[in-house]
C-alpha cells in the first residue's frame, strides 16, 4: 500500500498557512526521508497524515491524502492506526510510569490475538535486546536511546503497514543513531514502508530510497536519496560540508523566503535575523535551526530531555 499526498494545503486557526501545495509519495516497500529545519512544516505534514490536525486548531484547506486508495483527510486518528499508519512521535513520549513490557502491551491494544501479540513482542526484543534485558524496568529509568528503542517497538506492536517517525535521532549518541538506522532498514525489508522525518540528513538519506526537502511549507527539493545527499545545497545545509567542485554558489544571494535570508527566520529560539551579508552584499547561506525538547507531560509521558540517562548509549 502506498501513501499519496497531492496539492496539500494546511492552515492553523484559519490564519497561518503551514503547508502549501505539498506533493509527496511513499511507495509500497519504500523508505522516504523528509528533511527540513524548524518551521518547515514537517510536523504539520505528520499531523495531517495521522488525523490529528483538529487537536491543534488546524485543517486541510485543499488537496488529498490517500493511503491504499482511501482518503485520510479528516479521518479519526484511531481509524488511521487501524488502517495501518502508525506514528513514532517526536520526543519519544513513552509512558514513564509503566514498565517496558507494559509500554509494549499498550502498543498492541488493538491486537486481539494473544499469539500475535506474543510474536510481535519477541520480534521487538530481537531487534532491541536491551529492551528484553529491561522488560520489567520502568520506562522513566531508561536512557534516551533505550526510550527511543521502546517508542519504535511500541509502534511495531500494532503491525503497521506504514511507519512514520518524527526526529528519531534527536539527542542520541552516534552509535545509537546508527543502530536505529539499521533497524529501520530491517523493518522495511520485512515489508513495512517508512516515512522518516528528520533534521539528521546523513542518517535519513543513508537509509532512504527517496527524499523530500521542505522549506517554509513547500517542497523545495525531491528525488532519489543518493542524489540529494550528493547535492551541494543539502551538503552545505544539512551535512556540514561546504560547496565543492565547479560553480561557486557563494555569490548567489539567499532567497528572502528561505531561512537565514533577508526577512526569513534566523537560527535562534526567538527567530532573530541572520548576520548581515558579506562585503560584496551576498547574504549568508541558510543554517539549520536547533530543536528544543518538550517538557515532561502528563500521565508519565516523557519528552526527549526527560530521560534520566540522556546522553548514555
Amino acid at each position: 500500500m502506498e501513501l499519496d499526498v497531492s496539492g496539500l494545503q494546511v492552515t492553523y486557526a484559519g490564519v497561518i498557512r503551514a503547508l502549501r501545495d505539498i506533493d509527496l509519495r511513499v511507495g509500497t516497500g519504500e523508505i522516504v526521508a523528509v528533511l527540513g529545519s524548524n518551521g518547515a512544516g514537517k510536523t504539520t505534514l505528520l499531523r495531517a497524515v495521522t488525523g490529528s490536525l483538529k487537536r491543534h486548531r488546524a485543517k486541510v484547506d485543499k488537496g488529498q491524502i490517500t493511503f491504499g486508495g482511501r482518503s485520510l483527510v479528516d479521518a479519526h486518528p484511531a481509524d488511521v492506526v487501524n488502517r495501518g499508519v502508525v506514528l513514532v512521535p517526536e520526543g519519544r513520549r513513552v509512558f514513564g510510569r509503566l514498565s517496558v513490557e507494559e509500554n509494549l502491551k499498550a502498543g498492541a491494544i488493538t491486537v486481539r490475538s494473544r499469539a500475535t501479540r506474543a510474536e510481535r513482542r519477541e520480534k521487538v526484543y530481537g531487534m532491541f535486546p536491551r529492551l528484553a534485558e529491561r522488560s520489567g524496568q520502568r520506562a522513566a529509568l531508561l536512557s534516551g536511546g533505550e526510550q527511543q528503542m521502546l517508542a519504535i517497538g511500541r509502534a511495531l506492536m500494532s503491525g503497521p503497514r506504514l511507519l512514520l517517525l518524527d526526529e528519531p535521532s534527536l539527542g542520541l549518541a552516534p552509535q545509537i543513531v546508527t543502530h536505529i538506522g539499521e533497524v529501520l532498514k530491517q523493518i522495511n525489508q520485512e515489508g513495512t514502508s517508512v516515512m522518516l522525518v528528520e533534521q539528521n540528513a546523513a542518517m535519513a538519506l543513508g537509509v532512504a530510497d527517496n527524499g523530500y526537502v521542505l522549506e517554509l511549507g513547500r517542497v523545495e527539493l525531491s528525488g532519489p536519496a543518493a542524489e540529494l545527499a550528493a547535492s551541494d545545497d543539502i551538503a552545505s545545509l544539512y551535512l556540514g560540508r561546504g560547496h565543492t567542485g565547479g560553480t561557486d554558489h557563494d555569490d548567489t544571494p539567499a532567497r528572502p523566503d528561505r531561512p537565514g535570508g533577508p526577512g526569513g527566520p534566523g537560527d535562534g529560539a526567538g527567530g532573530a535575523a541572520s548576520p548581515t551579508g558579506t562585503a560584496g552584499g551576498a547574504a549568508p547561506r541558510p543554517t539549520l535551526s536547533r530543536w528544543t525538547p518538550p517538557a515532561r507531560g502528563r500521565f508519565g509521558l516523557l519528552g526527549a530531555g526527560a530521560a534520566t540517562g540522556t546522553g548514555r548509549p
